[in-house]
């Protein structure tokens, strides 16, 4: 998360940012890339934006073509696109509403990134993949798809047996949340008083999932998401992020 500290001019801003036609001095800074109009009218509050060498303070102040912005007394510049995954730990939500007294997502971002967001949302119960990025375009191809796979390791209490996976593979209905219907599913150990699984969904349904067990009187002790598409978490450990890589980034452009 772009923390505010001022340490705005850094590898990840590329031209200079010139406003193609006339706008307010947040929206401007918005679509440069510096995060949501609430921040970027925090930005402009503090005093740390000057428009031709004036200091400017009213975010809806007119900025044009013709404007010289500044930031932290360095020209404006474009932020570049960043792509990355987190492995987001327990008891970490992606918005405030959420979850009280849980930490959120973004407090794991690098600061030094303007604009970052988390693509989706995860309860705080469970962990595993999450996608971020500034890339606005990018984030509405993820959080549209319909048809986007998404990889679920499961602990449950207790042994499954043959008829309750297929069950589960047939589908099933649940009250008050509709059908449910895995893409697949598969038994990945079993051990004393405990079932691994690796279930596949679409449209990201861990509500349906959740209640799917709690139906079937198996108490879930972990959720972690490891793939979503072709990007998978990997060894990527609890609360670390990593770039994306291009094959990645291109991978979920290709299957939306």
């Amino acid at each position: 998360m772009f923390d505010g500290s001022g340490n705005s001019q850094n590898k990840h801003l590329g031209q200079p940012w010139i406003p193609k036609r006339s706008m307010g001095l947040g929206r401007a800074l918005q679509k440069a890339g510096f995060g949501t109009r609430a921040v970027t009218d925090g930005i402009v509050i503090s005093g740390r934006v000057q428009v031709d060498g004036l200091v400017q303070v009213d975010p809806k102040s007119m900025v044009g073509p013709g404007s010289e912005i500044f930031l932290d007394n360095k020209r404006l510049k474009e932020v570049l696109p960043v792509f990355m995954a987190l492995n987001k730990p327990l008891r970490v939500v992606c918005v405030p509403s959420d979850g009280v007294n849980c930490q959120l997502a973004m407090e794991f971002f690098p600061s030094d990134i303007p604009g970052l967001r988390p693509v989706g949302r995860m309860d705080s119960r469970s962990t595993g993949l999450l996608l971020v990025s500034n890339n606005k375009d990018w984030n509405n191809l993820l959080t549209d798809a319909k048809n986007l796979e998404h990889e679920y390791r499961v602990q449950v209490e207790g042994e499954l047996s043959a008829m309750e996976v297929t069950v589960i593979e047939a589908g099933i209905n649940l009250p008050k949340l509709g059908s449910f219907k895995p893409v697949s599913v598969q038994i990945v150990e079993s051990m004393k008083g405990r079932t691994v699984l690796n279930i596949v969904l679409t449209d990201g349904k861990v509500r349906q999932l959740r209640k799917m067990f709690t139906t079937l009187r198996h108490k879930i002790f972990y959720l972690r998401r490891i793939r979503i598409g072709d990007i998978r978490l990997g060894y990527l450990a609890p609360g670390d992020v990593r770039d994306l890589s291009s094959r990645e980034i291109q991978s979920i452009r290709d299957l939306t």
